[in-house]
């Protein structure tokens, strides 16, 4: 008996000394740690091999300022203070957006309409930008032009007075405690025929030049309805109008992902922040939760910020059948999708580089702060991947990898902490799914 007992203390014992190794060891190159449950290895049976992903943190390209949407309760009503929190906070089940935008109403009386929103996002450390559709009445006029009913336009001698307008915005934000990161002074101005102002490149420049400089916040571009870079040229190759520009902001309807990329803005844009301020994708006509037209929603904010190089997506009405919150206050499918990007990639994390597609229907972008690594990897294929990471000049060890994913029957479900060797890993990235990867320092 004392035999058997003096066994069992040995046996016990050196289990303890093993589980000690493996969670609190040294920080040999190499070893596995487990940070608050079993170690997760990946079964590769029936799975497709894929290229390995190459991250490399030291290849930089921009700095992320976040995801978010718009708040427009004139045209649909205000969200409830759950859904606020759904939307701003970062907690179990919330988006973790980082943007809100606001409507610049024309009429003055509105503004309080926003109060409640713009406040619990700026609690909830959001950023907030506004835009106008159209101007007070008396500013505003009909003019001819071909193939259009009415189209309406700022009169040009009331450009003064539509600047105190807008910052007469900023004041009583500022005046109610909130403050306006940034505004533009047109929503959509080559979309005329949709009953809000247009503006001619000639007649941007002038504004840009000779009345925004009473505008007290960050000032934005006009946003261009599908990246139409003619408004941007024009600023762009104006010395004195681009130093009164601070973003560069547009919406991608109809943009093709080749016409994403601005060489021009690469060139002489330096210091100025490239934004896609209102988005919806893959459409407004199907609800939110169809799977896997949900994941055309994560493909088009990858796209953007690796084809584009922007800097923040914001996606167009935060409540909404085909948004990422349900009228219910639920988060919807592409609401989750974009949650992979919004919960994990946070202000200030830079985009590195990585292999993009590795294989067919995959996509990928990666992110880095100095002690954390994201990788987002979006699946929209048929196949089971078998897929390997490989990540170089990370500037620190690692301790622990975690996996967040979003498929037909999961939502932002966390996996086990990830079995690594050195600085390489694997996981399976399973069919029409989105899985994104956080590697922390130890």
């Amino acid at each position: 008996m004392k035999q058997f007992l003096k066994r069992a203390l040995c046996l016990t014992l050196a289990a303890l000394m093993l589980l000690s190794m493996v969670s609190c060891g040294s920080q040999e190159e190499g070893e596995i740690k487990i940070r608050d449950d079993e170690l997760f290895t990946p079964d590769y049976s029936d799975t497709v091999e894929s290229e390995t992903i190459e991250v490399t943190a030291s290849t930089e390209y921009q700095t992320i300022i976040g995801f978010g949407g718009t708040s427009f309760p004139v045209w649909i009503g205000d969200l409830t203070e759950e859904e606020r929190q759904t939307a701003f906070g970062n907690g179990e089940d919330e988006l973790g957006f980082t943007i809100l935008r606001l409507h610049i109403d024309p009429d003055s009386d509105r503004w309080a309409d926003d109060l409640d929103t713009a406040k619990a996002a700026q609690d909830a450390g959001a950023i907030i930008i506004a835009s106008p559709w159209t101007a007070p009445d008396d500013m505003m006029e009909t003019y001819e032009k071909a193939g259009e009913d009415s189209p309406l336009r700022i009169k040009h001698d009331k450009y003064a007075e539509y600047a105190e307008h807008l910052n007469d915005y900023v004041t009583y934000m500022k005046d109610n405690g909130i403050g306006i990161y940034a505004i533009s002074f047109q929503n959509e101005p080559d979309l005329s025929n949709s009953g809000w102002v247009s503006w001619t490149t000639e007649e941007i420049m002038d504004f840009i030049l000779n009345y925004s400089d009473v505008i007290d916040c960050k000032l934005m571009t006009p946003e261009s309805y599908n990246y139409d870079k003619e408004y941007y040229d024009a600023i762009l190759n104006d010395e004195e109008a681009l130093e009164k520009i601070d973003i560069f902001a547009t919406h991608l309807y109809g943009t093709k992902v080749s016409d994403f990329s601005y060489d021009l803005f690469e060139e002489l844009g330096e210091g100025k922040e490239l934004w896609v301020t209102e988005m919806i994708y893959p459409n407004s006509t199907s609800i939110a939760d169809m799977w896997p037209e949900a994941l055309e929603t994560a493909e088009h904010i990858s796209d953007a910020l690796t084809e584009g190089n922007f800097q923040a997506y914001v996606w167009w009405y935060i409540r909404r059948y085909y948004g990422p919150i349900d009228e219910e206050g639920d988060i919807t499918k592409r609401g989750y999708c974009m949650a992979q990007f919004s919960k994990y990639v946070r202000p200030g994390y830079v985009r590195i580089d990585a292999t993009e597609e590795p294989a067919e229907g995959v996509s990928v972008s990666a992110f880095k702060t100095d002690d954390e690594v994201v990788i987002v990897v979006i699946n929209n294929s048929e196949n089971d991947y078998e897929q390997h990471f490989s990540l170089s000049d990370l500037g620190f060890d690692i301790g622990y990898i975690e996996a967040y994913t979003t498929s037909k029957t999961q939502s932002l479900e966390r996996t086990g902490n990830i079995s690594y060797t050195e600085n390489t890993f694997g996981y399976v990235m399973s069919s029409y799914s989105i899985t994104t990867f956080v590697i922390s320092q130890s």
